[in-house]
């Protein structure tokens, strides 16, 4: 039997079999497959070999699965949402057990971008996951019964949560954390994988001086470059809440940390700085997590252009000397390639429209800076938005073509200050950031902010980025926005999957789209593949959710088909796929009437649920992840300040809301909720 591996959010060398002699290297593989039957001849014959659909579901909201599967000895090990693991045969798709964290729903509420995990590590027999309410967990790889658990946040009372995959370097396990829109501060923990002991932890940004001494000479150092008198008590954020690499060879784990908290700089440290180690790739020493070096890729972000987009790691001739190299395509817009070693900067071009800086000066290795990107006193129209040129979808390398494939997400957005400068549990930073051309997101056609400035788009293509001669070698077809992660394979195939529920295959040299394949599913993870008895299986998760899963879009398959989580490999000679079946319209239900209020109400509820409850819940009759409010039945109706202020759906990630809102503010918002729908002379949707 051969059982390839890949999976991870990292990048390595491809490797040389379909063994690797330690499945963590397999994790360090850059979404690359190094073998296989697959190739442009044979993937129109691609079909399903099997499906899994046994993912947990609490309540009624079916939420992004963005995990890559990793498949040790034929056994498969993903993830889905509420950090539940899944063991599966990789030959059949029979479940051989289930890990259930059993995550408390109320930290639903704690996270940013939905109740996701993306992945798990896998090494000697023990499987990593790290779970939604902050706790690393190790289990036996044969039964998943936990080996032991740690708790891995320092302060329960801040909105601290994990989406993110734990990280094997050496004898420690790595993980990080989330919440830097939530006013937390960022540090990264490593764990004796063996027996859950804390080895180590890495602070990203300083801690409010008055607490006590810093905790390292690194923490020193980053204390220079803020403000003595930041917003301490804000967090200062920097979470590392998604990439995290390791280098065997130097025995270096490298961080990606994400952006301040809040938001601008002129709150969060009033003075300027750049505001270590905040949007960087810090290298550190895996026995010690001392720092080894770091680069700044955004000095100073105020713009939540994090650095925690996937890293690569790959030998590369540059300027006729080969090198060792980490490449990362952040949010901000610009492809950065360095000296992995030393932390030099070799180059840093645009990967897509980038206004808040004209360049990055190679000497100074910083970015210069334009006067567009300064909203402090007025809204201004910045390029990349804050989804970023690139976010968390992982892209790929491929050795044999030499490129990088980017999923670019090609989008400005109006950013402006807010009349709140900051709420906790709440994505209120201090700035609002709204998509000019999404009108239903509040977006903006002021001639004022547009003029001078490239005409807004808001789409998704696949880019072929060569990281030597530091330009695009080509573009896909546009794609609906937000769509998956990169696969590439060493026969030159790149594999995708799309919002508008495809997996699409391309000739990595060429661009040629070779055959897409309609799963009926929106697709958010990277595919994998993985060769078992001579067949090889590429294997995809699908189920959209995440940031965007307040609303949907058109062209998004969940617009049109039901959105449940789903597994599925393929194979040359396999089925048909399955396709999920239509979404069926619901009306708006009148609500009971003794739940109306008065006009005073209805406006003042209106506002609460614009601060309280749009990030997941959509405008009335708009399709979208989360229950449409204006549906509810009338039993709900009864039970509503037992929902909102009890806790009483907490379980299924509505967390009570009485911390912020009184008795009398549930009843505005109720109100509001229960104001009868009239559309307006254009056909919208408002409340009367």
């Amino acid at each position: 039997m051969s059982a390839g591996i890949i999976a991870g959010l990292a990048g390595w060398h491809a490797l040389a079999g379909t063994q690797a002699p330690d499945p963590q290297w397999a994790l360090e593989t850059a979404y690359h497959y190094p073998e296989g039957q697959i190739d442009a001849a044979s993937v129109g014959k691609l079909g399903v070999a099997w499906e899994f659909d046994g993912f947990v579901v609490r309540g009624r909201t079916n939420r992004g699965v963005e995990a890559t599967p990793v498949v040790v000895d034929g056994v498969m090990y993903a993830t889905g949402p509420w950090s539940v693991v899944y063991a599966l045969d990789a030959r059949t798709g029979r479940l051989l057990w289930q890990y259930d964290p059993d995550v408390d729903g109320s930290f639903a509420r704690r996270t940013c971008c939905d109740a996701v995990n993306r992945g798990v590590a896998v090494v000697d027999g023990t499987v990593y996951v790290a779970t939604l309410d902050g706790y690393l967990v190790a289990l036996d790889a044969k039964t998943g019964k936990p080996l032991w658990k740690a708790d891995t946040i320092t302060d329960r009372s801040r909105s601290y949560a994990i989406t993110g995959a734990p990280r094997v370097a050496g004898n420690v396990v790595v993980i990080g954390n989330g919440g830097g829109e939530m006013g937390v501060r960022g540090y990264a923990s490593a764990y004796d994988r063996r027996t859950g002991k804390l080895a180590w932890r890495f602070f990203v940004v300083p801690g409010d001086p008055q607490a006590g001494p810093d905790e390292s000479p690194d923490v020193t150092e980053a204390r220079k470059t803020w403000d003595p008198h930041s917003a301490w008590d804000l967090g200062g954020g920097g979470t590392p809440w998604d990439s995290i690499v390791y280098d065997p060879d130097t025995n270096t784990v490298y961080l990606g940390t994400g952006n301040g908290s809040p938001h601008p700089l002129w709150l969060r440290s009033p003075a300027g700085g750049d505001n270590l180690y905040l949007s960087s790739i810090v290298a550190l020493d895996a026995d010690t997590g001392r720092k080894k070096w770091h680069y700044q890729t955004t000095p100073g972000d105020s713009w939540d252009y994090t650095a925690t987009q996937n890293m690569i790691l790959a030998d590369l001739d540059i300027g006729g000397k080969r090198r060792k190299v980490i490449m990362q395509a952040p949010k901000n817009g610009f492809f950065y390639v360095l000296d992995r070693l030393t932390g030099e900067l070799l180059s840093a071009e645009k990967y897509t429209t980038v206004t808040w800086a004209d360049r990055v000066d190679l000497k100074t290795g910083r970015p210069v800076i334009s006067d567009q990107s300064n909203f402090s006193e007025k809204a201004k129209l910045v390029w990349p938005s804050e989804a970023g040129g690139h976010n968390w979808p992982p892209m790929s390398y491929s050795p044999e073509t030499g490129l990088v494939y980017i999923p670019v997400l090609e989008a400005p957005m109006i950013f402006s200050m807010a009349p709140t400068p900051y709420r906790p549990y709440s994505n209120v930073q201090g700035s609002v950031g709204a998509f000019p051309t999404v009108a239903s997101w509040g977006g903006t056609q002021d001639a004022s902010v547009l003029a001078g400035q490239p005409a807004p788009r808001f789409e998704q293509v696949l880019k072929a980025w060569d990281p030597v001669k530091q330009k695009v070698a080509w573009t896909s077809r546009v794609m609906p926005f937000w769509s998956g992660g990169t696969m590439t394979t060493s026969n030159g195939l790149v594999m995708q999957g799309s919002a508008d529920g495809y997996l699409n295959i391309y000739d990595g040299r060429s661009g040629t789209l070779l055959h897409r394949i309609n799963i009926g599913t929106g697709i958010l993870a990277s595919p994998m593949s993985y060769t078992i008895d001579g067949t090889q299986y590429v294997a995809v998760a699908a189920g959209f959710g995440g940031a965007m899963n307040r609303s949907f879009l058109p062209g998004w398959a969940a617009m049109d088909r039901v959105n449940a989580p789903r597994l599925l490999v393929f194979r040359i000679g396999g089925d048909q796929p399955r396709l999920p079946p239509r979404v069926v319209a619901t009306p708006l239900v009148p609500a009971p009437a003794r739940f109306r209020g008065s006009e005073e109400q209805v406006r003042r509820g209106q506002q609460l649920f614009a601060h309280n409850c749009l990030r997941c819940h959509a405008s009335a009759d708009s399709p979208g992840g989360y229950p449409d409010l204006w549906k509810m039945a009338p039993e709900t109706h009864e039970v509503f300040e037992q929902i909102v202020l009890g806790g009483a759906y907490s379980y299924a990630g509505m967390a009570s809301f009485a911390d912020v809102l009184s008795k009398d503010d549930a009843m505005a918002i109720h109100a509001y909720l229960a104001a009868p729908v009239k559309k307006d002379e254009a056909g919208a949707k408002t409340m009367h």
